[in-house]
């Protein structure tokens, strides 16, 4: 098959050009050492380090003005609290191409902060009994409270609308017990209760409903809002209406008698009973405050609550809002083996950089996310229209929509840098976020994420808001566990991205309608490799899919994967085209794939003259090199019956106890015959631990001459000692 070709052309030339960092001079590096007890005016030796990593910065430039040898700054155990953005700028705080590292001296634990460390003193039993009086009986002597002045901390940030459509932005003040993330006092402790009936729908602003009408809707047989001495300070969220658009809305109140929630804003779908994901649980309620880690701030008083753990050892409080690092328009710059924790923003900002790697590093309690490659654009926080934005740094903002509507807008994420060997985990709004390359010459960025551990990512917003986003062109994901999270591991667009030996489980675990790795509505998005991936245990109790195809997407090709218990659907292909998928193993999973020609019926509206598909391929010049030669099939997409799909092929796979093979139109997804059935263990190393790795006397190698062995025992995240 041409396609098939074409692709595994592109992922060759991916991996040839993914370029590790390299120092482009072996001269010995100049050090500069940092310690939390040093001195500003130090002279940064090892006996005798600075006190800041911003004074070794502004050290390390001078120094290689003068010497063009590499810098490397080195840091010594302790925590560097921060409450600026620390800035490696070219023409700005660096001004050289020589090499400079950032690192932890010989592995110590290094900790890059952006809040501040309570004192024990400043931690106190309640001493407002009007107070006292709204917390449960039984946790009242229990709960403390800190003076947030005598703490000093200024700003207490906001609560915010967060969700499907909202933009991105930072949180507000969260504290972390014992390392852990607390979390605003809500009820219930888990779970969530279900809209009985609808009263009102509220404005739908999806639909072009401008008038910001908030929802009313009941609930029955519970009594618990009768406590909640202010109702209208309270918040809601849940799925609302679809279960993969999550909303976060302010209350304008609730009447206890007639059992009715009345809220200040509206939902983008509006709301909707009667599925089983459209529920909701409230939040900001000191009257809630009973499992440790609860917490309230009283935001007139400035005043916080919470429930300690029994062996508190320590309290910390989030309060940076922009990025802990920024990195741009620089050259073969390393940052090793340093913890990035407690801030509202993101950890590491990078544009226009070329051979930067993070190395090593951990990014944990931070209310965004770990690392973000290129542009994002301005949005007000509460605001679900892009219109108005524009391109920004340092911000993510709206850019999930943004992408949507500009499809080639370059981000300038730079090209060959890396992420590597780095843990990521108790986030507020995903993992990474990488780019780099150009939609309309079909130049490769070469970003990479490799050997990471990614999970527990959604403490925050539950969708759209993925492990790893990847956009631009020629980018790559490879031997990463992406797991625990409410919705999507991976969401991709743009081209020629190769996606390979990475461990998929637990996602999409209260969505509905998503999948573990999710792209779609761009025929022109092309080039995509999925191989070599462990899908497992994807989905909870609602429709899901391990790869999802959505709404016309076109040109990825899926290979030699393990799919095992890999939600409703593995591989789910909604209407689009040159989707093969071949020599994956599909292990008790209800359906192998799906097909369905939405193009022809309910989703048909993408295709009409002037249209969403005409206004995304014309974007990109799809009758023209590069597209026109790099994708064959592409300048004929309107002149082939663009609404029937067509080459999403299913050949030489092995399907291991499979209810069924295909839900939707079989004929859309030929099921050729060199595809082998059974349900009986074909041959597996060990069934029972999930080593699904064929064995030399497996009866697959008969019945499909020419499988390949899966390299299971390659897949995943190996930690680096």
């Amino acid at each position: 098959m041409k396609i098939t070709t074409l692709m595994k052309r592109s992922a060759s030339l991916l991996l040839l050009g993914l370029t590790l960092w390299v120092p482009v001079n072996a001269q010995q590096a100049l050090k500069i050492y940092v310690a939390p007890n040093g001195k500003v005016n130090a002279a940064g030796t090892l006996k005798n380090p600075v006190s800041t990593i911003s004074t070794a910065l502004a050290r390390a430039n001078a120094a290689a003005k003068k010497s063009k040898k590499p810098v490397e700054i080195i840091l010594r155990a302790g925590v560097y609290p921060q409450t600026n953005t620390l800035e490696i700028v070219q023409g700005k705080t660096w001004n050289s191409l020589v090499p400079l590292t950032i690192k932890a001296y010989n592995n110590e634990k290094v900790i890059v902060h952006g809040g501040k460390i309570i004192a024990p003193n400043l931690i106190k039993p309640v001493s407002d009994a009007g107070y006292r009086k709204r917390f449960l009986p039984e946790f009242r002597n229990r709960i403390r409270q800190v003076n947030l002045k005598e703490a000093g901390i200024k700003n207490t940030g906001k609560l915010r609308m967060t969700g499907f459509t909202r933009p991105f932005a930072p949180a507000w003040l969260e504290i972390f017990t014992n390392d852990e993330p607390g979390r605003i006092a809500r009820w219930p402790n888990k779970g969530t209760v279900p809209i009985h009936s609808v009263l009102d729908t509220g404005s739908i602003p999806r639909w072009g409903d401008s008038t910001n009408r908030g929802g009313t809707f009941t609930y029955k047989d519970i009594n618990r809002p009768s406590r909640w001495k202010e109702p209208e300070k309270a918040w809601i969220a849940g799925f609302f209406m679809w279960g993969y658009a999550d909303d976060a809305v302010p209350l304008k109140g609730i009447d206890t008698v007639k059992q009715t929630i009345t809220t200040l804003k509206p939902h983008a779908y509006g709301f909707g009973n009667g599925k089983p994901w459209r529920a909701w649980h409230a939040y900001n309620i000191p009257e809630e405050i009973d499992v440790p880690g609860e917490y309230y701030v009283d935001t007139e008083t400035k005043m916080l609550y919470f429930l300690p753990p029994d062996n508190l050892k320590k309290l910390e409080i989030s309060e940076l809002e922009s990025p802990l690092f920024s990195i741009d328009d620089v050259q073969n710059v390393k940052i090793q083996n340093l913890d990035f924790t407690c801030s509202r923003g993101i950890g590491i900002t990078m544009e226009r950089t070329e051979r930067v790697l993070i190395d090593g590093c951990k990014f944990t309690n931070l209310g965004i996310v770990a690392v973000f490659m290129g542009k994002g654009v301005e949005a007000e926080s509460d605001s679900l229209s892009v219109f108005a934005v524009k391109p920004a740094s340092r911000s993510i903002g709206s850019l999930v929509q943004y992408v949507y509507d500009h499809t080639v807008f370059d981000r300038e994420a730079g090209k060959n840098n890396g992420i590597v060997n780095c843990e990521v985990y108790n986030t507020g709004s995903g993992g990474f976020l990488i780019s780099g390359g150009n939609r309309l010459t079909l130049e490769r960025g070469n970003n990479y994420v490799k050997n990471c551990s990614i999970h527990d990512f959604n403490r925050i917003e539950r969708s759209y808001r993925p492990g790893i986003w990847i956009t631009g062109v020629g980018n790559s994901i490879s031997n990463c566990d992406i797991y625990n999270a409410p919705s999507s591991g991976v969401m991709l667009h743009g081209n020629n991205h190769l996606v390979e030996y990475n461990n998929f489980h637990h996602l999409v675990m209260d969505s509905d309608d998503m999948g573990a790795l999710y792209f779609g509505r761009n025929p022109s998005e092309m080039g995509q490799i999925v191989r070599y991936n462990y899908f497992h245990h994807i989905g909870g109790d609602h429709k899901t899919m391990a790869v999802y195809h959505d709404d016309g997407a076109c040109g990825m090709e899926v290979y030699d994967n393990v799919f095992y218990k890999a939600g409703t659907v593995a591989g789910f292909i909604g209407g689009g085209r040159d989707n093969p998928y071949h020599n994956n193993i599909f292990i008790e999973t209800k359906y192998a794939g799906h097909i369905d020609d939405r193009l022809k019926h309910w989703a048909r509206a993408m295709l009409v003259k002037d249209g969403t598909f005409q206004k995304r391929l014309e974007a990109v010049n799809y009758k023209n090199p590069p597209y026109s030669t790099q994708y064959p099939t592409l300048p004929k997409y309107f002149e082939d019956n663009p609404e029937i799909p067509k080459r999403d092929t299913f050949y030489n796979n092995l399907l291991v106890k499979m209810p069924k093979r295909v839900e939707g139109r079989e004929e859309m997804l030929p099921f050729m015959k060199s595809n082998y059935e059974t349900n009986e263990d074909p041959g597996f190393e060990n069934y029972a631990k999930e080593n699904f790795k064929l064995r030399k006397d497996a009866i697959i190698w008969q019945k499909i001459p020419g499988f390949r062995n899966i390299p299971f025992e390659k897949i995943g995240y190996q930690k680096v000692k």
